[in-house]
């Protein structure tokens, strides 16, 4: 019997065309992103920095998170020694998120990761490991990822734009605008995309109990160690399946060798 290919499967996808499907890939958490670019552009004129310094820390840690917390830490007077450790401990979960897509972009150029490797925050890695996972991404990935990260990283700068025009309305009386609360849907929406891959839910799961549990630290600390209790349960959760998948897999090969040796003797 004869196998006919489809359309799709002879004619790959052009480099627009996965570029936007990037895109709109992460369309739906621009709800999330634009008050909370928003509420960044707010909090870092009520921590006492400039309008450019606002802007400019943005741009350069490119996570709500880390951003968020170190706003916190600006108000509450941290030497810039605390708030960079403080930042790069939140990066943690990043170094796991690289770990598991490295064998799905092992192709792309060098130049590229190293791009795509600043864009990698938590909504791309959720809306593609899942498209790298079925096979539904396999030409010109690099661009899929850029249109993902592009849209979300444009839109931030530009609500933090507009957050920064507000700030000296609403500064006075940030702290009742409960501006936390698109941190909080973020997460929520995260957590029912990865609860279709335990290994993710089970990191996002043990983060959120920690931050609930270690609320009372001060600095906004339990931010910090639920960042790390998340990943090392990730990575946990990751490194514990391989063996088990291999020898699945060895199992299978065996016993296939094994009718295929019969059939022949018969």
């Amino acid at each position: 019997m004869t196998t006919t290919n489809t359309p799709e499967a002879l004619t790959p996808p052009t480099p627009l065309q996965q570029l936007l499907a990037g895109a709109k890939s992460t369309m739906p958490f621009l709800a999330t992103a634009i008050p909370m670019g928003i509420a960044g552009g707010v909090l870092g004129l009520s921590s006492g920095l400039s309008g450019w310094a606002t802007l400019g820390l943005a741009m350069a840690v490119n996570s709500g998170t880390a951003q968020f917390v170190g706003f916190a830490l600006i108000a509450d007077g941290a030497s810039w020694p605390a708030i960079i450790l403080t930042t790069l401990i939140l990066a943690l979960r990043m170094l796991l998120y690289s770990t598991i897509l490295i064998p799905y972009v092992k192709e792309v150029p060098q130049r590229w990761r190293v791009l795509l490797g600043f864009g990698l925050i938590d909504e791309v890695f959720f809306v593609a490991i899942e498209k790298l996972k079925k096979g539904e991404l396999t030409h010109s990935k690099h661009l899929f990822f850029l249109g993902a990260s592009g849209l979300l990283y444009v839109t931030w700068m530009l609500s933090t734009v507009v957050g920064m025009s507000l700030g000296s309305v609403v500064v006075s009386d940030v702290q009742k605008l409960g501006l936390d609360f698109p941190v909080t849907a973020m997460f929520v929406a995260m957590l029912a995309i990865g609860l279709a891959n335990w290994r993710v839910a089970a990191a996002i799961g043990s983060a959120g109990v920690t931050v609930m549990l270690a609320q009372g630290l001060p600095y906004n600390l339990g931010v910090v160690l639920a960042a790390i209790v998340g990943a090392l349960v990730g990575t946990v959760c990751e490194y514990a399946t391989k063996p088990k998948t291999t020898t699945a897999g060895t199992t299978t090969s065996t016993t296939t060798s094994t009718t295929t040796s019969k059939e022949n003797a018969e």
